[in-house]
């Protein structure tokens, strides 16, 4: 997104621009009632801090949207978001907040769902400051009220995915040639990780038993998180796009290893810590830079149709999942901790972050290795 003075009109259609202008003309109403507190909300606190700190940490109010980490999270993504159009965050237009779904909806490839959850924890700081006489905010202007009627948060997609086998998916992964590729798409099937985890990879989050490899990247496995384990990756909560609030260690298999091993070595040997690179600007990959490589090896065979799904990056992550829980039978609990979904911690596991991933991670690893399934036969 460029940036602007305002970062209102280019998020609209210009007839509804001038159709608004009007309108607000006609009865001597501003278009945009928070532009004028702008600047001065610039030289304040943190109002989000604020509702936190008065509201937030209420139990009642906890139970209503999640934890105070989920609130903060959110909150950072908003601002990560405003900071692209110049405007403060607590001076939103509803053009802005309609963007921001799309954001999370077609850039994060966030879920309707997720996307309301969020949407409400943003909605509630307005609303607390509209109440609070010692803010700005009209009572006759909730922007996030007007963008929830106008927005598309997207659609469940009902559609299941087409019933690959096995040698469906070796068929299509022998016709992958691109070494960068083949080593995306089979850290996806073979660890079920999500597109902003995998754009999100650093170098310092895997360790792989490989000398060459070493000498070429000195951070390779420096994120402390990894302990002593070789052939291992760590998948860190606390990044935007992770999703998931469970950190988590996965192992690396042979095969896996060879494909990150191939990839790294071919990787450019520019100054960025990221595992995977864009092909166009050498930086970080982006979603779109994770589904493309989707698409290019299972369409047209594996589009779209009446019936199915299109395969498309999150087909790692249901691949996977269905994998070990049917065909290698791990425990229900043992899957979750590998999606990093939300479970219950042994009652011998203390809330340390070492207690949590350590002895989880040992408890599958094994069970990985035997288990997991061979994609390249060449």
């Amino acid at each position: 997104m460029s940036k602007d003075n305002t970062g209102s009109d280019r998020f609209e259609e210009p007839d509804v621009t001038e159709q608004r202008k009007q309108f607000a003309d006609a009865f001597d109403r501003p278009t945009d009632p928070l532009l004028q507190y702008n600047d001065i909300f610039a030289d304040l606190s943190d109002p989000f801090d604020y509702f936190l700190r008065r509201v937030v940490t209420s139990r009642d109010e906890i139970n209503k949207g999640g934890t105070i980490e989920d609130y903060e999270r959110t909150y950072q993504q908003w601002r990560e978001f405003m900071s692209t159009t110049d405007r403060h965050p607590a001076c939103p237009s509803v053009q802005h907040v309609k963007a921001y779904i799309a954001w999370r909806r077609d850039v994060h490839n966030n879920a309707p769902s997720t996307i309301k959850i969020k949407f409400g924890r943003l909605k509630q700081a307005y609303s607390h400051w509209q109440r609070e006489s010692v803010f700005p905010h009209p009572h006759d202007y909730n922007p996030f009220e007007i963008a929830y009627a106008e927005a598309s948060f997207g659609e469940s997609n009902t559609k299941t995915f087409p019933d690959l086998k096995l040698t469906d998916l070796r068929s299509v992964f022998d016709s992958i040639k691109n070494i960068r590729e083949r080593a995306l798409i089979g850290l996806q099937l073979k660890l079920g990780l999500r597109a902003g985890e995998v754009f999100n990879l650093l170098i310092e989050d895997i360790h792989l038993s490989h000398s060459g490899v070493q000498e070429c990247y000195p951070k390779l496995g420096s994120n402390m998180a990894l302990g002593e384990y070789s052939d291992v990756l760590y998948v860190p909560p606390d990044r935007d796009g992770n999703k998931s609030s469970v950190p988590r260690l996965l192992p690396i298999d042979e095969e896996l290893r060879w494909l990150l091993i191939r990839h790294l070595l071919t990787r450019p040997q520019v100054d960025e810590p990221w595992v995977f690179l864009s092909t166009r600007s050498f930086r970080q990959l982006g979603h779109d830079g994770i589904n493309g490589p989707w698409k290019a090896a299972f369409h047209p065979q594996y589009a779209e149709t009446e019936a199915h799904r299109a395969i498309t990056s999150h087909f790692g992550r249901h691949w996977f999942s269905s994998y070990l829980r049917l065909e290698a039978e791990f425990t229900r609990e043992h899957v979750q901790y590998m999606r990093g979904d939300q479970i219950e911690p042994l009652d011998e596991f203390a809330e340390a972050i070492d207690d949590y991933l350590h002895p989880h991670y040992e408890h599958i690893e094994r069970e990985y290795r035997n288990e997991i399934f061979k994609i390249d036969l060449l």
